[in-house]
């Protein structure tokens, strides 16, 4: 039998080392994307309420992120985040069975 010169030897995925200082970013929506010189731009923002110098409320959208990186790191985001939403979905399912439960349980019948 021929060697498979072409073959690849299967690779452990790489695992990030945890780092303490790496930001935590909450956003509500991405209102601006881009593509430039082989890097993909997004732009993150989220509400921001606060009470005015007048004492009325305001509501305005801030940037709280610009995300940049490669075709290759934004494929990696793109996958991650469809897993993400698979999970959301199955667990928004399963939280639907549980508050229908909650409304309308089930009473044993009485004989």
């Amino acid at each position: 039998m021929a060697d498979n010169h072409e073959a690849q030897p299967a690779q452990a995925p790489v695992i990030p080392v945890y780092a303490l200082h790496a930001p935590t970013i909450f956003y509500e929506w991405a209102p601006a994307f881009g593509f430039t010189n082989g890097v993909v731009n997004l732009t993150l923002a989220a509400n921001r309420t606060w009470i005015g110098q007048d004492g009325a409320v305001a509501n305005e959208q801030v940037v709280v992120a610009h995300l940049r990186g490669n075709v290759q790191a934004a494929l990696s985001l793109r996958d991650n985040l469809d897993k993400a939403l698979l999970l959301a979905g199955a667990n928004a399912g399963r939280q639907a069975e549980l508050s229908t439960e909650a409304v309308s349980p089930s009473q044993p019948s009485i004989t």
